[in-house]
């Protein structure tokens, strides 16, 4: 099969993570992709990451500190993978597709509207692909569960509940999910759960909420981060963060069908969390125990019938997982699977790669284009300029930046106005 050559730009945990991703595709029978370089402005970062790669995939890629000077350096390079901090996506893909390189983006896509806006219209200008690597929907799981949704099981969906409560005061992971000016909490989980939603019920169109700063400092723990891979950078964190960014966000959120949606995103919750999320039809509702745990769906009916075992799948007829991702996760039609976390994660990065390799080889759009992922994140935001407002917002105020009240100061520190 051939291998489109392809860069990882962005060295630290994330980009850790990618490689491991990489690594599960090149076990496969799938691998389209070579890695041939790193990037990264940390050059001890990226020279870890290339080490790393030979352990993984055999092979050192280059070590580069810029793009521009990795473009010139590897002239067959024709994709790179950016993972660098979000307040420099909108720098970073745009000088990558700027340089021709197909791309695939970590969400949020950007970190307001002013920077998704600059990516994507860079990518329809250079034609080219531009896919953001929201990994939640590529969960079998959740392909299970818009199946069901599609097919009919629980009839018209009329409305879905997504509750994420609990972090007290502990550190999420890296400070900058505490910062306003590089990517709060709200917006780094926020946007996988606005894209769930939307691929769920279709378009949101409009929101009314708020959000909220609970708790003003954060403490350092001994948690390295999902699957360990952040834990090489604990020791660099101070112990205490003081936070600027809003780490809660309560939405209510109507969509093009007539669904509604009710979101509570909770970061600072203490005492006993809770990770729910429903969705309530015409003719029953589906329960759905969170992402990348394998947890099974249960379907209810009224008068208390429920379906959560293997015969769930004789209401979604339609559900078939790609061929790629049958082999990775060992099954066409899975309902449940039972794997570590890092391992499923390595999977479904490893879908997004094989997909970006894909729509490289035959110019064709990814699942989740940039205007995608630019809709989910103009979903948080839409709840968060609510706030400010005191009124609904639509997605197409903030995507057309006619209400930006709440990420001025963000553009403005990033240079984007």
């Amino acid at each position: 099969m051939e291998r489109m050559p392809i860069a990882i730009i962005g060295c630290g945990g994330m980009g850790r993570r990618h490689l491991t991703g990489l690594a599960e595709l090149y076990r496969s029978s799938f691998c389209n992709v070579e890695l041939v370089a790193v990037c990264d402005v940390n050059r001890q970062n990226a020279e870890d990451l290339a080490d790393e790669a030979v352990q993984q995939l055999g092979r050192r890629p280059g070590v580069f500190a810029e793009v521009q000077d990795m473009v010139r350096t590897v002239p067959e390079l024709q994709g790179a993978a950016v993972v660098t901090d979000a307040g420099t996506h909108h720098v970073v893909a745009s000088a990558c597709l700027e340089a021709g390189l197909h791309v695939l983006c970590e969400k949020p896509l950007a970190l307001t509207m002013r920077g998704c806006n600059r990516i994507v219209e860079t990518a329809r200008r250079t034609g080219r692909i531009l896919s953001v690597a929201e990994n939640y929907r590529r969960d079998p799981i959740n392909r299970l569960a818009c199946a069901l949704i599609q097919d009919g099981a629980i009839g018209t969906p009329q409305l879905m509940l997504e509750i994420t409560i609990g972090g007290g005061n502990r550190l999420m992971i890296t400070p900058w999910r505490h910062h306003k000016a590089s990517g709060t909490v709200i917006l780094d989980i926020g946007v996988h759960l606005a894209d769930i939603a939307q691929y769920y019920l279709g378009d949101a169109v409009s929101a009314y909420g708020e959000a909220r700063l609970y708790e003003p400092y954060r403490y350092k723990t001994e948690d390295g981060g999902p699957g360990g891979f952040y834990a090489k950078w604990a020791a660099q964190m101070p112990d205490v963060v003081t936070a600027t960014g809003e780490d809660a966000l309560f939405g209510y959120v109507h969509f093009a069908s007539g669904a509604i949606g009710q979101a509570i995103f909770h970061f600072a919750g203490h005492g006993r969390p809770a990770q729910d999320r429903r969705v309530y039809g015409s003719k029953g509702s589906l329960v759905c125990l969170g992402d990348r745990n394998g947890q099974p769906i249960t379907l209810c009916f009224d008068g208390g019938t429920e379906v959560s075992g293997e015969e769930i799948l004789g209401y979604a007829p339609s559900y078939r997982l790609s061929p790629v991702a049958a082999e990775l996760f060992v099954g066409e039609r899975i309902w449940t699977y039972d794997f570590p976390f890092a391992v499923t994660d390595a999977k479904i990065l490893a879908l997004e790669y094989y997909e970006l390799g894909a729509c490289m080889q035959t110019n064709t759009p990814p699942e989740v284009t940039g205007e995608v992922g630019r809709r989910a994140t103009a979903l948080v935001y839409a709840i968060v300029e609510s706030g400010r407002l005191g009124r609904p917002v639509t997605l197409d105020e903030v995507e057309r930046v006619e209400v930006d009240g709440y990420q001025r100061a963000i553009d403005q520190h990033l240079g984007l106005i």
